[in-house]
Protein backbone atom coordinates (compact mmCIF):
# COMPACT_ATOMS: atom_id res chain seq x y z
CA UNK A 1 0.00 0.00 0.00
CA UNK A 2 2.55 2.70 0.83
CA UNK A 3 4.39 1.70 -2.45
CA UNK A 4 1.36 2.14 -4.47
CA UNK A 5 1.36 5.69 -2.41
CA UNK A 6 4.95 6.71 -3.28
CA UNK A 7 4.24 5.96 -7.09
CA UNK A 8 0.73 8.47 -7.14
CA UNK A 9 3.05 11.12 -5.91
CA UNK A 10 5.46 10.90 -8.15
CA UNK A 11 2.38 10.61 -10.65
CA UNK A 12 1.37 13.68 -9.41
CA UNK A 13 3.26 16.44 -11.69
CA UNK A 14 2.28 14.42 -14.57
CA UNK A 15 -1.30 14.27 -14.13
CA UNK A 16 -0.96 18.42 -13.13
CA UNK A 17 0.22 18.85 -16.66
CA UNK A 18 -1.67 16.79 -18.72
CA UNK A 19 -4.81 18.34 -16.88
CA UNK A 20 -3.42 21.73 -17.84
CA UNK A 21 -3.20 20.64 -21.93
CA UNK A 22 -6.40 18.96 -21.43
CA UNK A 23 -8.10 21.98 -20.39
CA UNK A 24 -6.73 24.58 -22.73
CA UNK A 25 -10.03 23.74 -25.00
CA UNK A 26 -13.23 22.41 -24.63
CA UNK A 27 -12.69 21.24 -21.52
CA UNK A 28 -16.80 19.19 -21.11
CA UNK A 29 -15.22 17.40 -24.42
CA UNK A 30 -12.08 16.73 -22.41
CA UNK A 31 -13.43 15.65 -19.26
CA UNK A 32 -13.74 11.60 -19.97
CA UNK A 33 -9.91 11.98 -21.59
CA UNK A 34 -8.70 12.78 -19.23
CA UNK A 35 -9.93 10.78 -16.63
CA UNK A 36 -8.98 7.58 -19.23
CA UNK A 37 -5.67 8.46 -19.27
CA UNK A 38 -4.84 8.76 -15.57
CA UNK A 39 -6.27 5.71 -14.80
CA UNK A 40 -4.44 4.20 -17.40
CA UNK A 41 -1.08 5.36 -16.23
CA UNK A 42 -2.15 4.53 -12.76
CA UNK A 43 -2.62 0.85 -13.80
CA UNK A 44 0.86 1.10 -16.21
CA UNK A 45 2.67 2.41 -13.56
CA UNK A 46 1.28 -0.20 -10.98
CA UNK A 47 2.53 -3.18 -13.67
CA UNK A 48 5.26 -1.67 -15.13
CA UNK A 49 8.81 -3.08 -14.00
CA UNK A 50 11.55 0.14 -15.30
CA UNK A 51 14.58 -2.40 -14.36
CA UNK A 52 14.89 -6.15 -13.31
CA UNK A 53 18.39 -8.31 -12.43
CA UNK A 54 19.82 -10.96 -13.89
CA UNK A 55 20.31 -14.13 -11.98
CA UNK A 56 23.61 -15.20 -13.14
CA UNK A 57 25.26 -18.67 -14.17
CA UNK A 58 28.55 -19.95 -13.44
CA UNK A 59 29.06 -19.31 -17.28
CA UNK A 60 27.71 -16.24 -16.95
CA UNK A 61 30.32 -15.05 -14.49
CA UNK A 62 33.26 -16.47 -16.46
CA UNK A 63 32.01 -14.86 -20.31
CA UNK A 64 31.44 -11.64 -18.74
CA UNK A 65 35.39 -10.93 -17.69
CA UNK A 66 36.52 -8.48 -20.45
CA UNK A 67 39.83 -6.99 -21.32
CA UNK A 68 38.73 -2.92 -19.63
CA UNK A 69 39.84 -0.52 -23.07
CA UNK A 70 42.43 1.49 -22.34
CA UNK A 71 41.34 4.81 -20.47
CA UNK A 72 37.81 4.34 -21.66
CA UNK A 73 34.65 3.80 -18.50
CA UNK A 74 32.02 1.93 -19.66
CA UNK A 75 28.82 0.54 -18.22
CA UNK A 76 29.18 -3.20 -18.83
CA UNK A 77 28.67 -4.45 -14.90
CA UNK A 78 25.55 -2.52 -15.10
CA UNK A 79 24.54 -4.35 -18.38
CA UNK A 80 25.69 -7.16 -17.35
CA UNK A 81 23.73 -7.69 -14.28
CA UNK A 82 20.90 -6.64 -16.47
CA UNK A 83 18.32 -9.30 -16.84
CA UNK A 84 18.09 -10.94 -20.51
CA UNK A 85 14.77 -9.36 -21.27
CA UNK A 86 16.00 -5.69 -21.41
CA UNK A 87 18.24 -5.50 -24.23
CA UNK A 88 18.12 -0.96 -23.75
CA UNK A 89 19.22 0.70 -20.66
CA UNK A 90 18.80 4.78 -20.19
CA UNK A 91 20.90 5.88 -17.75
CA UNK A 92 20.77 9.64 -16.19
CA UNK A 93 24.11 10.77 -13.99
CA UNK A 94 25.52 13.36 -12.80
CA UNK A 95 28.27 15.37 -10.44
CA UNK A 96 27.66 18.46 -8.58
CA UNK A 97 30.77 19.68 -6.57
CA UNK A 98 29.09 21.99 -3.40
CA UNK A 99 31.64 24.52 -3.75
CA UNK A 100 31.49 25.77 -7.10
CA UNK A 101 28.42 25.89 -9.98
CA UNK A 102 30.41 23.70 -12.20
CA UNK A 103 28.37 20.65 -12.53
CA UNK A 104 28.75 18.39 -14.90
CA UNK A 105 26.14 15.77 -16.76
CA UNK A 106 25.64 13.24 -19.00
CA UNK A 107 23.08 11.08 -20.37
CA UNK A 108 23.52 7.38 -21.58
CA UNK A 109 21.63 5.09 -23.67
CA UNK A 110 23.18 1.25 -23.83
CA UNK A 111 21.92 -1.41 -26.20
CA UNK A 112 23.10 -4.90 -25.39
CA UNK A 113 22.29 -7.99 -28.21
CA UNK A 114 23.84 -11.43 -27.67
CA UNK A 115 24.40 -14.20 -30.66
CA UNK A 116 23.34 -11.57 -32.96
CA UNK A 117 22.43 -13.26 -35.89
CA UNK A 118 22.20 -16.41 -34.40
CA UNK A 119 26.06 -16.33 -34.00
CA UNK A 120 28.53 -16.31 -31.30
CA UNK A 121 28.72 -12.80 -31.28
CA UNK A 122 27.31 -10.15 -29.11
CA UNK A 123 27.05 -6.80 -29.93
CA UNK A 124 26.86 -3.48 -27.17
CA UNK A 125 26.37 0.26 -27.81
CA UNK A 126 26.90 2.93 -25.75
CA UNK A 127 26.18 6.72 -25.85
CA UNK A 128 27.54 8.61 -23.44
CA UNK A 129 27.14 12.57 -23.70
CA UNK A 130 29.80 13.62 -26.74
CA UNK A 131 31.44 9.44 -26.82
CA UNK A 132 29.48 6.77 -28.80
CA UNK A 133 30.99 3.33 -28.42
CA UNK A 134 29.99 -0.05 -30.42
CA UNK A 135 31.34 -3.42 -29.26
CA UNK A 136 31.32 -6.96 -31.51
CA UNK A 137 32.97 -9.47 -28.85
CA UNK A 138 33.02 -13.16 -30.96
CA UNK A 139 32.90 -15.97 -28.53
CA UNK A 140 34.90 -19.04 -28.85
CA UNK A 141 36.80 -17.94 -31.56
CA UNK A 142 39.15 -20.45 -32.92
CA UNK A 143 39.12 -22.45 -29.59
CA UNK A 144 36.65 -22.04 -26.86
CA UNK A 145 39.41 -20.47 -23.98
CA UNK A 146 39.72 -17.59 -26.92
CA UNK A 147 37.92 -14.46 -27.88
CA UNK A 148 37.87 -11.29 -29.88
CA UNK A 149 36.65 -8.17 -29.50
CA UNK A 150 36.31 -5.10 -31.85
CA UNK A 151 35.98 -2.03 -30.58
CA UNK A 152 34.64 1.13 -32.45
CA UNK A 153 34.72 4.52 -30.77
CA UNK A 154 33.69 7.93 -31.27
CA UNK A 155 34.57 10.84 -29.45
CA UNK A 156 33.84 14.96 -30.27
CA UNK A 157 34.15 17.83 -28.90
CA UNK A 158 34.10 18.08 -24.79
CA UNK A 159 34.23 14.26 -24.63
CA UNK A 160 38.23 14.38 -24.98
CA UNK A 161 38.36 15.71 -21.34
CA UNK A 162 37.11 13.12 -19.85
CA UNK A 163 36.65 9.50 -19.52
CA UNK A 164 32.67 10.35 -20.57
CA UNK A 165 31.28 12.79 -22.43
CA UNK A 166 30.16 15.30 -20.09
CA UNK A 167 28.21 18.82 -20.67
CA UNK A 168 28.54 21.08 -17.94
CA UNK A 169 30.46 24.89 -17.64
CA UNK A 170 33.50 23.10 -16.36
CA UNK A 171 34.70 22.07 -20.17
CA UNK A 172 33.04 25.17 -21.33
CA UNK A 173 35.56 27.29 -19.43
CA UNK A 174 38.28 25.18 -19.19
CA UNK A 175 38.39 24.24 -23.12
CA UNK A 176 40.90 25.77 -25.45
CA UNK A 177 40.21 23.74 -28.17
CA UNK A 178 38.05 20.44 -29.20
CA UNK A 179 39.55 16.95 -29.65
CA UNK A 180 38.03 14.73 -32.09
CA UNK A 181 38.99 11.58 -32.23
CA UNK A 182 38.00 7.92 -34.20
CA UNK A 183 39.40 4.78 -32.52
CA UNK A 184 39.53 0.65 -33.77
CA UNK A 185 40.05 -1.57 -31.27
CA UNK A 186 41.18 -4.91 -31.07
CA UNK A 187 41.72 -7.69 -28.48
CA UNK A 188 42.60 -10.86 -28.22
CA UNK A 189 41.42 -12.14 -24.77
CA UNK A 190 42.72 -16.12 -24.35
CA UNK A 191 42.04 -18.02 -20.95
CA UNK A 192 44.54 -20.13 -19.29
CA UNK A 193 45.12 -22.62 -16.85
CA UNK A 194 45.20 -21.30 -13.49
CA UNK A 195 43.03 -18.56 -13.44
CA UNK A 196 45.49 -16.30 -16.11
CA UNK A 197 43.68 -14.20 -18.53
CA UNK A 198 45.92 -13.24 -21.61
CA UNK A 199 44.94 -10.63 -23.54
CA UNK A 200 46.56 -8.26 -27.02
CA UNK A 201 45.60 -5.27 -28.07
CA UNK A 202 46.11 -2.89 -30.94
CA UNK A 203 44.46 0.46 -30.54
CA UNK A 204 44.55 3.06 -33.86
CA UNK A 205 43.15 6.69 -33.52
CA UNK A 206 42.81 9.36 -36.02
CA UNK A 207 43.12 12.47 -33.66
CA UNK A 208 41.61 15.81 -34.84
CA UNK A 209 41.76 19.23 -33.41
CA UNK A 210 39.64 21.91 -33.33
CA UNK A 211 40.66 25.94 -32.32
CA UNK A 212 37.49 27.14 -29.99
CA UNK A 213 39.23 30.03 -27.54
CA UNK A 214 42.84 29.53 -27.66
CA UNK A 215 44.41 33.33 -27.32
CA UNK A 216 46.66 34.33 -30.78
CA UNK A 217 50.08 33.28 -29.61
CA UNK A 218 48.88 29.82 -28.83
CA UNK A 219 50.53 26.47 -30.96
CA UNK A 220 48.10 24.29 -31.90
CA UNK A 221 48.72 20.06 -31.62
CA UNK A 222 48.82 18.63 -34.82
CA UNK A 223 46.27 16.36 -36.00
CA UNK A 224 47.79 12.57 -36.27
CA UNK A 225 47.36 8.94 -36.14
CA UNK A 226 48.10 6.83 -32.85
CA UNK A 227 48.75 3.12 -32.87
CA UNK A 228 48.66 1.86 -29.21
CA UNK A 229 49.85 -1.62 -29.02
CA UNK A 230 49.38 -3.33 -25.26
CA UNK A 231 48.99 -6.88 -23.60
CA UNK A 232 47.35 -7.83 -20.43
CA UNK A 233 48.15 -10.23 -17.85
CA UNK A 234 45.68 -11.15 -15.54
CA UNK A 235 44.79 -13.44 -12.86
CA UNK A 236 41.42 -13.35 -12.10
CA UNK A 237 39.69 -15.89 -9.34
CA UNK A 238 36.04 -13.70 -8.37
CA UNK A 239 32.40 -13.54 -8.91
CA UNK A 240 31.13 -10.38 -9.46
CA UNK A 241 26.75 -10.02 -9.01
CA UNK A 242 24.10 -7.96 -9.39
CA UNK A 243 23.59 -3.85 -9.95
CA UNK A 244 25.47 -3.34 -6.45
CA UNK A 245 28.39 -5.54 -7.88
CA UNK A 246 29.13 -7.41 -5.21
CA UNK A 247 32.97 -8.37 -5.38
CA UNK A 248 34.16 -12.09 -3.79
CA UNK A 249 37.34 -13.16 -4.71
CA UNK A 250 41.02 -11.69 -6.00
CA UNK A 251 41.95 -10.07 -8.73
CA UNK A 252 45.37 -9.22 -10.02
CA UNK A 253 45.06 -7.21 -13.06
CA UNK A 254 48.30 -5.83 -15.33
CA UNK A 255 49.01 -4.16 -18.46
CA UNK A 256 51.38 -2.07 -20.43
CA UNK A 257 51.44 -0.01 -23.62
CA UNK A 258 53.71 1.32 -26.62
CA UNK A 259 52.41 4.48 -27.96
CA UNK A 260 53.54 5.80 -31.69
CA UNK A 261 52.05 9.05 -33.23
CA UNK A 262 52.63 9.26 -36.66
CA UNK A 263 53.86 13.44 -35.91
CA UNK A 264 54.01 15.27 -33.01
CA UNK A 265 55.56 18.89 -32.28
CA UNK A 266 55.70 21.19 -29.58
CA UNK A 267 52.66 22.32 -28.81
CA UNK A 268 50.33 24.91 -25.73
CA UNK A 269 50.92 28.74 -24.85
CA UNK A 270 54.58 29.97 -24.89
CA UNK A 271 55.75 29.46 -21.40
CA UNK A 272 53.31 26.58 -20.86
CA UNK A 273 54.61 24.69 -23.29
CA UNK A 274 53.79 20.99 -23.62
CA UNK A 275 56.48 17.92 -24.55
CA UNK A 276 57.26 18.22 -28.44
CA UNK A 277 59.17 15.15 -30.49
CA UNK A 278 59.85 13.38 -27.23
CA UNK A 279 56.39 12.33 -26.79
CA UNK A 280 55.82 11.30 -30.04
CA UNK A 281 56.09 7.84 -28.33
CA UNK A 282 55.17 7.13 -25.15
CA UNK A 283 54.49 4.19 -22.32
CA UNK A 284 51.40 3.67 -20.08
CA UNK A 285 51.20 0.87 -17.72
CA UNK A 286 48.83 0.08 -15.01
CA UNK A 287 48.96 -2.78 -12.19
CA UNK A 288 46.17 -3.42 -10.31
CA UNK A 289 45.02 -5.68 -6.70
CA UNK A 290 41.38 -6.34 -5.69
CA UNK A 291 40.02 -7.87 -3.20
CA UNK A 292 36.57 -8.65 -2.04
CA UNK A 293 34.42 -10.46 0.48
CA UNK A 294 30.80 -11.31 0.72
CA UNK A 295 29.55 -11.75 4.08
CA UNK A 296 25.76 -13.11 4.64
CA UNK A 297 24.85 -12.77 1.10
CA UNK A 298 25.03 -9.12 0.82
CA UNK A 299 27.60 -7.29 3.43
CA UNK A 300 30.66 -6.79 0.94
CA UNK A 301 34.18 -5.34 1.57
CA UNK A 302 36.31 -4.31 -1.15
CA UNK A 303 39.92 -3.21 -1.39
CA UNK A 304 41.49 -2.20 -4.14
CA UNK A 305 45.29 -0.53 -5.04
CA UNK A 306 46.68 0.59 -8.31
CA UNK A 307 49.63 2.04 -9.68
CA UNK A 308 49.44 3.58 -12.93
CA UNK A 309 52.17 5.44 -14.38
CA UNK A 310 54.09 6.32 -17.75
CA UNK A 311 56.89 7.54 -19.87
CA UNK A 312 57.33 10.54 -21.90
CA UNK A 313 53.64 11.30 -21.77
CA UNK A 314 52.04 15.02 -22.30
CA UNK A 315 48.16 16.44 -21.26
CA UNK A 316 46.72 14.32 -24.23
CA UNK A 317 47.73 10.87 -22.96
CA UNK A 318 49.01 11.20 -19.21
CA UNK A 319 47.50 8.77 -16.92
CA UNK A 320 44.67 10.74 -14.98
CA UNK A 321 42.03 9.97 -12.00
CA UNK A 322 39.28 11.70 -9.53
CA UNK A 323 35.66 11.27 -9.77
CA UNK A 324 32.82 10.39 -7.11
CA UNK A 325 31.56 8.02 -9.63
CA UNK A 326 31.47 4.33 -8.00
CA UNK A 327 29.99 2.00 -11.01
CA UNK A 328 31.79 3.20 -14.37
CA UNK A 329 35.28 1.27 -13.72
CA UNK A 330 36.97 4.85 -12.76
CA UNK A 331 39.74 5.51 -10.84
CA UNK A 332 37.61 7.51 -8.08
CA UNK A 333 38.30 9.62 -5.00
CA UNK A 334 35.46 10.23 -3.41
CA UNK A 335 34.89 14.21 -3.27
CA UNK A 336 36.32 15.04 -6.62
CA UNK A 337 34.97 15.22 -9.81
CA UNK A 338 36.15 13.30 -13.25
CA UNK A 339 39.07 13.63 -13.95
CA UNK A 340 40.06 16.22 -11.95
CA UNK A 341 43.73 15.18 -11.62
CA UNK A 342 46.33 14.71 -14.43
CA UNK A 343 49.77 12.84 -13.71
CA UNK A 344 53.02 11.70 -14.44
CA UNK A 345 51.96 8.38 -12.10
CA UNK A 346 50.11 8.16 -9.16
CA UNK A 347 49.37 5.29 -6.58
CA UNK A 348 45.38 4.96 -5.49
CA UNK A 349 43.97 3.12 -3.01
CA UNK A 350 39.96 2.21 -2.43
CA UNK A 351 38.27 0.97 0.75
CA UNK A 352 34.50 0.03 0.25
CA UNK A 353 32.17 -1.17 2.64
CA UNK A 354 28.10 -1.74 1.55
CA UNK A 355 24.99 -3.46 3.39
CA UNK A 356 21.64 -3.78 3.06
CA UNK A 357 19.37 -1.47 5.54
CA UNK A 358 16.28 -2.64 3.91
CA UNK A 359 14.84 -4.68 1.05
CA UNK A 360 14.82 -1.34 -1.29
CA UNK A 361 18.03 0.24 0.57
CA UNK A 362 21.44 -0.74 -0.04
CA UNK A 363 24.28 1.92 1.78
CA UNK A 364 27.98 1.93 0.84
CA UNK A 365 30.86 3.25 3.04
CA UNK A 366 34.59 4.48 1.21
CA UNK A 367 37.97 5.68 1.85
CA UNK A 368 40.16 7.12 -0.74
CA UNK A 369 44.10 7.68 -0.44
CA UNK A 370 45.81 8.71 -3.54
CA UNK A 371 49.55 9.30 -3.83
CA UNK A 372 50.39 11.32 -6.58
CA UNK A 373 54.25 9.91 -7.45
CA UNK A 374 55.27 12.64 -10.52
CA UNK A 375 55.93 15.20 -11.74
CA UNK A 376 55.11 16.57 -7.51
CA UNK A 377 54.38 14.53 -4.50
CA UNK A 378 51.23 14.88 -3.16
CA UNK A 379 48.45 13.29 -0.92
CA UNK A 380 44.72 13.54 -1.28
CA UNK A 381 42.58 11.63 1.13
CA UNK A 382 38.66 11.02 -0.09
CA UNK A 383 35.51 9.44 1.86
CA UNK A 384 32.10 9.44 1.06
CA UNK A 385 28.48 7.55 1.83
CA UNK A 386 26.33 6.18 -0.63
CA UNK A 387 22.66 4.69 -1.00
CA UNK A 388 21.16 2.43 -3.90
CA UNK A 389 17.47 3.05 -3.73
CA UNK A 390 14.76 0.36 -5.49
CA UNK A 391 12.24 3.09 -6.53
CA UNK A 392 8.80 2.25 -8.58
CA UNK A 393 9.23 -0.08 -10.77
CA UNK A 394 12.69 -1.71 -9.39
CA UNK A 395 14.28 1.36 -10.81
CA UNK A 396 17.23 1.79 -9.37
CA UNK A 397 18.65 5.18 -7.68
CA UNK A 398 22.24 5.84 -6.62
CA UNK A 399 23.37 8.75 -4.74
CA UNK A 400 26.79 9.58 -3.19
CA UNK A 401 27.96 12.32 -1.24
CA UNK A 402 31.98 12.70 -1.38
CA UNK A 403 34.53 14.40 1.04
CA UNK A 404 37.90 15.11 -0.12
CA UNK A 405 40.87 17.28 0.93
CA UNK A 406 44.43 17.95 -0.26
CA UNK A 407 46.55 16.88 2.71
CA UNK A 408 49.77 18.41 0.77
CA UNK A 409 48.25 21.82 0.15
CA UNK A 410 46.52 24.42 2.39
CA UNK A 411 43.31 23.50 0.72
CA UNK A 412 40.27 23.64 1.97
CA UNK A 413 37.69 20.46 1.95
CA UNK A 414 35.97 19.84 -0.82
CA UNK A 415 32.64 18.14 -1.37
CA UNK A 416 30.73 16.43 -4.26
CA UNK A 417 27.16 14.88 -4.72
CA UNK A 418 26.60 12.02 -7.12
CA UNK A 419 23.32 10.67 -8.66
CA UNK A 420 22.28 8.67 -11.06
CA UNK A 421 19.53 5.79 -11.92
CA UNK A 422 19.10 3.61 -14.65
CA UNK A 423 15.97 2.21 -16.52
CA UNK A 424 15.57 -0.59 -18.46
CA UNK A 425 13.36 -1.91 -21.18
Amino acid sequence: MVEKLIRYILLAAVISISMVLFAQDKPQEKKSSISKTIKKTIETIDKQTLYKEKKETEQDKAEKKQIQTYQQADFDKLKDATHEDISTIIVLLGEIPLESKNSIFAPAILYNKNNIFNSNTDFAFTWVGFKATAKFTQKKFIWDNVSLQETLIGSFLYASGTNFGFFGERFNEDLLFYTNYTSEIVTLKISLPLYNILGLTIDSRQYFFIKRDTPPDFIMPKNHYNLFPRIDWNIEHYTEQGIDQLFNGIAFQNWIGYGIRSQWDTWGEPGKLQMGKEAKTFVIYSSTLTCGKVFGNSQNLIVRIRIKGGIDNDFLSQPRFGGTIDNAKLDVVHGTTVDQFRVESFALCNVQYGFNVATRLRMNLYADYAYIINPASQHIAGSGYGFRILGPGGLPIWLTHGISKNLSQDDNVSQVVMIMTAAGF
